[in-house]
């Protein structure tokens, strides 16, 4: 990833498994939302839009919702 400030739009194109791995707290965010992305042979593939859109959920608020973990546990 590059400098490029992280925000909703450019996290939604993300794939599932980087966000995770990348940020593993965020696993709270899609198991509240009942998906099966962690742990799926899929998250490779499928971009956080691609999560939403498969388990119909607006693909900003789940965006924004995975931002937020990824603040909080950022470190200062």
């Amino acid at each position: 990833m590059t400098d490029t400030p992280l925000t909703t739009e450019t996290l939604r194109e993300m794939l599932v498994a980087d966000v995770l791995e990348r940020w593993p707290a965020t696993a709270e965010v899609f198991n509240a939302h009942a998906t099966g992305c962690v742990g799926c042979v899929l998250a490779p593939f499928c971009t956080v839009f691609d999560a939403a859109d498969n388990y119909h959920q607006p693909p900003e608020q789940l965006a924004a919702e995975l931002l937020g973990i990824i603040v909080a546990s950022s470190p200062s």
